[in-house]
């Protein structure tokens, strides 16, 4: 494993409280959480085992009818590893709506 400082698989951080969250960006507050890009560069910093330097790359946002949910896929390049992480939108769909990670994959 090359870069076992990342954390892979399903992510679930604890006392992240997605209605709190979405207060907060409605508010004006952590705006970041509107981006799925700068939502995978912050938690993936923060709690993932990412660095600010990694490079991000937005792949694509599809709507899955099955939960109703707009997802997110990022490609992170981190030294000479290569990860998709994937979010989604757990409170409101569209631009307003925050991102949260889902799951990191080593590719």
């Amino acid at each position: 494993m090359p870069c076992p400082e990342v954390s892979t698989g399903f992510v679930e951080l604890p006392g992240e409280n997605y209605h709190r969250i979405q207060q907060a960006a409605d508010a004006g507050r952590n705006l970041w959480r509107l981006s799925p890009v700068r939502t995978a560069q912050e938690v993936g910093t923060r709690n993932l085992g990412f660095r600010p330097d990694d490079v991000y790359t937005f792949v694509e946002q599809y709507f899955d009818p099955g939960s109703g949910l707009q997802h997110a896929v990022v490609r992170v390049r981190h030294r000479t590893c290569t990860y998709l992480v994937e979010l989604y939108q757990p409170e409101r769909q569209g631009p307003k709506g925050i991102w949260v990670v889902q799951q990191v994959t080593e590719l």
